[in-house]
């Protein structure tokens, strides 16, 4: 038995059931809440999301136990697209496409986030890149004025350590060529 959370949708309550981890909607109340014939939502559906139709047990506002035909939640949007607005009565034609530009601006609001979200860790990996190339040139050139300064030095160290100590310089010269 799964227990239903209302959502307050405009002046609707819809519901929302968890089942096996994932948020389900019944679609009754949805196609009452438009105004819709239930008959035919119900067939429409059936027939084109088969293989993601659940009937779940709920507790109703009753207290009492119903089944209730459900749909992921995920699969809401595109149920909502099939209706017509224009084949609908006046009086409901409005709340239709109120519930299919909510779905629209829901998604959008999905994937503009997560698009935003990917450019800026694009923007981010770029700025690092720009970082690490400038360190990598920096230390590049370093590492190779580094080296015509370590040899510079070295020869210089080796003439001013003859010049203090010959004797010394002079014999480790020559028992490097010995050995």
């Amino acid at each position: 038995m799964t227990y239903p959370i209302n959502v307050s949708f405009y002046d609707d309550e819809l519901v929302v059931i968890n089942h096996n981890g994932e948020p389900y909607v019944p679609i009754k109340p949805i196609v009452e809440n438009m105004g819709l014939d239930w008959k035919d939502q119900n067939r429409k559906v059936k027939a084109r999301f088969e293989s993601t139709v659940t009937i779940l047990t709920t507790v109703a506002e009753d207290g009492k136990s119903r089944e209730m035909i459900c749909l992921p939640l995920r699969k809401l949007s595109g149920w909502l697209m099939t209706i017509s607005p224009n084949k609908a009565k006046n009086e409901v034609e409005d709340k239709i496409i109120r519930y299919q530009n909510e779905c629209d601006d829901v998604l959008w609001q999905y994937w503009a986030g997560k698009h935003q979200r990917i450019q800026e860790a694009l923007n981010n990996v770029f700025i690092q890149e720009n970082i690490s190339q400038a360190k990598g040139s920096f230390h590049g050139k370093g590492l190779s004025s580094r080296k015509q300064e370590k040899q510079t030095n070295q020869r210089t160290i080796l003439y001013l350590q003859t010049l203090i100590q010959p004797e010394l310089t002079n014999f480790k010269t020559a028992t490097k060529a010995v050995f």
